[in-house]
């Protein structure tokens, strides 16, 4: 399967700050030959989790061939977490066919190590001093307990004992509202919850800049439709593409929506800037494209139509072969009486034309309702004798 992107990474490995926060840049490029709207996504290996990880920007961007982006990825490891190797990849594919249109990026180890302990220098003497006043507070609070009074705490009003420290559970990000309760990496704590930061709003489980994020644009759940994106709360299409329902089109190509939105090209047209046309040395007429060199209904021009005798050929109405057209008809100048020979020959009372030439006629022997047709030679109808003769019969 050919890979529509190419992924690299300056390294293999995620140096993790003792924050436990750490990120790493990956250089994308897409280096099929289409405009495709690349989607940004994980696959971690357990136990690192999915939340950990996260986009800066947006998580969708639209990538025309040869184009690179940088999509930078943020891991917060939350306290706690047990030290070792953890692992995860980057894959970016195409929004319309991501089964089809994907890679995958290298994979990224990560080193969690225990939180190290402050490395200070001091007296030894101090751990002398320091044990006897823990033993003799922890005697004090044992009696004071005892007796059922219970000695000042040394948290200030607020606060709470978490493990060893004095914590404000109302404003502390890793101990919010109770000891150990962790906010996201995009939450803060304010009031002892948990909320999202900034002008990120809650959607589900997760704080989304509803301004960027193409599946929550401007509020929750509004998703784009194909080939959108989503800037400044607003679903928008490439600044060469215009909106028509909810998709993105190119109304200079797209033969649906040609110049505007629902203007559809007829069957043999193709849309040109905008303009349905057709194609070669074809010439639209009403709503087909004809070839006004060939068309016997538009012979020439549009509408111009040629005889029942006659083809078009080179754009003129022509005469079929054995006719010639005299004024606006074709005629067998062979038997025609009034073009004997050549156009404008009549031939004069009591002569017939016979093979281009007025002959005195022979008075007719033929029976009731019937005449001696030249062009045949033979006793017919006088109707069928000139249909027969304007066809180009002519006399055996």
């Amino acid at each position: 399967m050919p890979r529509e992107f190419a992924i690299t990474a300056p390294s293999p490995t995620l140096s993790m700050g003792t924050d436990g926060h750490g990120e790493v840049a990956f250089t994308v490029t897409n280096v099929s030959r289409l405009a495709l709207r690349a989607v940004a996504r994980f696959t971690p290996e357990a136990p690192l989790k999915p939340e950990w990880l996260s986009v800066r920007g947006a998580d969708h961007r639209d990538m025309p061939p040869g184009a690179t982006e940088v999509f930078t990825v943020e891991l917060h490891v939350p306290p706690g977490t047990p030290p070792g190797s953890y692992t995860f990849r980057l894959v970016v594919s195409d929004q319309d066919q991501p089964d089809e249109r994907f890679a995958e990026g290298p994979a990224i180890a990560v080193s969690v190590s225990p939180t190290p302990l402050p490395a200070k220098k001091f007296p030894w003497w101090w751990l002398v001093v320091g044990g006897v006043v823990v033993i003799g507070g922890a005697v004090a609070l044992f009696l004071g307990l005892r007796g059922g009074g219970a000695e000042p705490g040394s948290c200030t009003d607020g606060q709470v004992t978490c493990g060893d420290r004095c914590i404000d559970t109302r404003t502390d990000a890793q101990n919010c509202g109770a000891c150990g309760t962790v906010c996201g990496p995009s939450e803060v704590c304010e009031a002892g919850r948990c909320e999202c930061s900034g002008a990120l709003e809650r959607c589900g489980n997760l704080c989304i800049d509803t301004q960027e994020n193409d599946r929550n644009c401007g509020g929750c759940g509004t998703v784009c439709g194909p080939g959108q994106f989503c800037r400044d709360g607003r679903c928008q299409c490439p600044s060469n593409q215009e909106s028509c329902g909810n998709r993105c089109v190119d109304t200079r190509k797209d033969l649906q929506n040609c110049g505007a939105c629902n203007h559809q090209c007829v069957t043999g047209q193709v849309c040109s800037n905008g303009r349905c046309a057709c194609t070669g040395a074809q010439a639209l007429c009403g709503d087909r494209c004809v070839d006004a060199k060939t068309d016997e209904q538009n012979c020439g021009s549009c509408g111009t139509r040629c005889g029942p005798t006659q083809q078009c050929a080179g754009g003129r109405c022509q005469c079929n072969a054995g006719l010639t057209l005299c004024g606006s008809a074709c005629i067998n100048t062979q038997t025609d009486s009034r073009n004997c020979g050549r156009c404008g020959v009549t031939c004069g009372s009591g002569k017939a034309c016979k093979s281009g030439a007025c002959v005195t006629s022979i008075a007719p022997s033929c029976g009731l309702g019937q005449v001696m047709c030249p062009c045949t030679g033979t006793c017919i109808t006088s109707a069928m004798c000139s249909k027969l003769c304007a066809s180009g019969v002519q006399p055996k």
